[in-house]
């Protein structure tokens, strides 16, 4: 499926700029991530999810580089990482234990109902990263794994360490057969400050925003999923009466950052006898978490001379 409606960000201010927000809607990129692995469904769930909103936080931030959403922690899917490039080019990874996520299933006793993603992540942390290149160019924020769904967790970090007001909602579609697609989505709404703008503030702001809010937690997954909206069109349903401006869309795809050059660098960092415990029949190969792809190389290869 190829579908110009997906694999996009569509931005938009309501209420003469006092709020902003971004819509998400992600179809192939979820489905080539998938692709590369061979993960547990639950798992391609998760990473769905978490690719949403990861894409959706990259989309609030001006930056030149690379936004990365991680959570690490004690459940059985113990860490995700989600890669969002300024290009737009994401990939995304997951280490999990997949006895204990068939445990974590038979204790909720919910078979065939999707488990929130906080559910197989357990107790730790959830990390957003922006890494421009340089030491004096890396910004970080952290918040720990709280709350029954992903989007909880995400609005928790933001009323903490922001201070911002912000309602992040996020959809996933899981295929019922093997041949079927995923979909994930999110949106996202902030309370813009009061400088500058076009703001009237006279009048009740906070009344404005508990409004905008319920028309955003009314957007339903089959609407979200409609193949045949433009994300434009989803926001006019939502906030055709709350001087909608949608200003920009920004496209996606999957890529995946490695090659065998920066793998060799890596590698021949470590010492010769280190190196000799990687021979395998002759040769020392590597396996990149995010692609699957290969690289194989020769002792002689990565001696420094």
């Amino acid at each position: 499926m190829n579908n110009k409606n997906f694999d996009t960000c569509a931005s938009f201010h309501i209420n003469n700029g006092a709020f902003y927000g971004r819509l998400i809607r992600l179809n192939n990129v979820i489905n080539e991530i998938i692709a590369k692995h061979n993960y547990p469904q639950t798992v391609n769930g998760i990473i769905a999810e978490c690719t949403a909103l990861a894409a959706l936080l990259a989309s609030t931030i001006k930056y030149d580089g690379l936004f990365t959403l991680q959570t690490k922690s004690d459940g059985p899917v113990g860490m995700v990482v989600v890669d969002v490039s300024s290009e737009g080019k994401i990939r995304a990874c997951a280490e999990y234990d997949e006895d204990r996520i068939n445990a974590a299933k038979a204790l909720r006793k919910t078979q065939n109902e999707h488990e929130e993603t906080p559910h197989f992540l357990g107790h730790g942390y959830l990390a957003f990263t922006v890494d421009q290149g340089g030491p004096d160019k890396l910004y970080q924020g952290i918040v720990d794994i709280q709350g029954k769904t992903l989007s909880e967790c995400a609005m928790r970090y933001f009323k903490q360490s922001e201070q911002i007001d912000t309602f992040i909602k996020l959809f996933l579609h899981e295929p019922q057969t093997p041949e079927g697609q995923w979909f994930s989505a999110g949106i996202l709404l902030q309370k813009l400050p009061f400088a500058g703008g076009k703001i009237n503030k006279t009048t009740d702001i906070n009344e404005d925003w508990n409004e905008a809010v319920v028309f955003m937690d009314s957007l339903q997954a089959d609407e979200v999923f409609n193949a045949e909206l433009t994300g434009q069109e989803l926001l006019h349903r939502l906030y055709h009466a709350h001087k909608l401006e949608v200003e920009q869309t920004k496209d996606y795809s999957f890529a995946c950052r490695c090659n065998r050059e920066k793998l060799q660098a890596v590698l021949s960092s470590i010492s010769p006898e280190e190196l000799d415990s990687l021979i395998e029949n002759g040769r020392i190969t590597a396996e990149c978490h995010f692609c699957g792809e290969k690289y194989s190389f020769e002792k002689g290869e990565l001696i420094k001379q």
